[in-house]
């Protein structure tokens, strides 16, 4: 379950972050996790950045849930 507290760490932002900046730095990140994940040929490492993915996006939902987004 997402809290709070843990979406900002996935995100590496303080809590005082702006819609903006949360935005930015979602897609950001999804774009990283992406390049990586399609640059590696190992198996593990591209199914741990899916998960990383996954994970931004409920980080994702969850701001929009709560009207930060």
């Amino acid at each position: 379950m997402i809290t709070e507290e843990r979406a900002f760490n996935i995100l590496e932002l303080h809590e005082s972050a702006t819609a903006e900046e949360i935005v930015a730095r979602y897609e950001n990140l999804k774009d990283q996790y992406k390049k990586i994940k399609e640059e590696t040929e190992d198996l593990r490492t591209r199914l741990a950045y899916q998960l990383k993915q996954i994970e931004l996006d409920d980080v994702f939902i969850y701001f929009r849930r709560k009207q930060r987004i």
